[in-house]
């Protein structure tokens, strides 16, 4: 054997007994990895809880009717709307027309029309106001002389009184002198009655144009010193207290559609205040296109915070009851094109669930299919759970297992 052989022999033993003696013994257990986390389960220790104020609720069942969804507008009812035409033509005199927005009452001063006579109604004019002229000075004369005479029978018959009381006088005597004096007044007051008459019926009378109806200004169509034509619609007036929401329902859901279901409304502008109506009529037509006939509802607006033409989103019930799960909306999420919801399963441990959603309720939404009833789903704090998901090996989780 050759000499270097020696040494590689002796290196070649010494490695298998190194290996040998690193080897654990054959009954000792090799150390085991940590359990990874289960999926979709999130450690949340208390300390975190607090700091976010989390809160909960309870997985409810309830007996609900199925839901019908529709977008509608905000129409004016029919008979609180009025168009404010004056009968006459004329021009608007210089006092200020409402404003948009404006209340106004009825029988309310909106305008007074100045008419503008043609050439021919102003010669008539000119004539008649010589007549007018005339007469006035008659019945002036004519007044200063019934006053005259009923100062005289007054007096003549003040003198009979005395006289007859004096028995100076027959009675026959005192009431021809009353019956002078009571044809006096009269006499006196058609006279009056006259002159005023010719005050009030000038040929060139302006046309007060009032309001028909209580409401808001909603147009204002001319403005002052514009001529209108006879007819010609000056403002538009819609009272507010009541408006119609008109929205499409489609006809598989027609049959579901009763007088007495319950209509909730809601608006972009008013997202949170929900305003309450009643089915007044459903259309006898069904358009070709959207297979969706109008129907229509009365809802009440107190408050004036529904205007004319503004979108309102329609929730109504129809059908009948059936019992589902309700949960609040905010303890839902969206997670990569799914619904899910965080379930507490104890005190610091939350699993996140797939869930189908159904029908909207208010604030809460139905559950088809992922949570148990009487289970806690996470409301405020949900989506800190889901970012506390995210974070490498579930970062910060811990238990109280020793």
């Amino acid at each position: 054997m050759k000499k270097w052989a020696l040494p590689v022999i002796a290196i070649v033993i010494f490695g298998a007994v190194l290996t040998l003696w690193k080897r654990p013994a054959q009954g000792d257990a090799e150390p085991t990895a940590p359990p990874a986390e289960s999926k979709g389960r999130v450690a949340f220790r208390m300390e975190q809880q607090w700091l976010i104020r989390m809160k909960m609720a309870l997985a409810e069942e309830a007996k609900l009717p199925p839901q019908i969804y529709s977008t509608g507008r905000v129409v004016a009812v029919p008979s609180n709307r009025a168009l404010v035409a004056p009968p006459v033509g004329g021009i608007i005199d210089s006092r200020p027309l409402p404003r948009i927005g404006q209340q106004v009452m009825r029988g309310q001063l909106i305008a007074t029309l100045v008419q503008t006579p043609t050439a021919a109604e102003a010669a008539q004019i000119r004539i008649e106001n010589s007549r007018v002229d005339a007469e006035r000075r008659r019945l002036g004369q004519a007044e200063i002389e019934a006053r005259a005479r009923l100062s005289a029978a007054a007096a003549e018959a003040g003198r009979a009184r005395r006289l007859l009381e004096q028995k100076a006088y027959s009675q026959r005597q005192f009431e021809t002198a009353e019956a002078d004096r009571k044809a006096a007044e009269a006499t006196l007051a058609g006279v009056q009655e006259q002159v005023q008459a010719l005050q009030t019926a000038s040929p060139t009378a302006n046309y007060e144009v009032t309001a028909p109806i209580s409401g808001t200004a909603v147009e204002v169509k001319k403005s002052a010193g514009e001529e209108v034509r006879a007819g010609e619609p000056i403002l538009e007036i819609v009272a507010l207290d009541r408006v119609w929401v008109e929205a499409p329902i489609f006809e598989k859901d027609l049959g579901r559609m009763k007088n007495e279901v319950a209509a909730i409304f809601t608006t972009s502008a008013y997202p949170d205040k929900e305003f309450r109506g009643r089915l007044i009529t459903i259309g006898a037509v069904v358009d070709e296109q959207t297979r969706a006939a109008t129907a229509v509802f009365e809802v009440d607006n107190g408050s004036g915070d529904l205007k004319i033409g503004m979108q309102a989103n329609l929730r109504l019930g129809a059908g009948e009851k059936a019992s589902v799960l309700l949960v609040p909306k905010e303890s839902v999420l969206d997670n990569e094109g799914k619904k899910i919801v965080y379930v507490m399963l104890s005190g610091e441990e939350f699993e996140r669930r797939d869930v189908v959603v159904g029908d909207e309720y208010g604030d809460k939404v139905a559950i088809v299919s992922g949570v148990k009833p009487g289970e806690r789903v996470v409301t405020q704090g949900a989506y800190q759970l889901k970012l506390q998901e995210l974070r490498p090996a579930n970062a910060g989780a811990h238990t109280h297992e020793v």
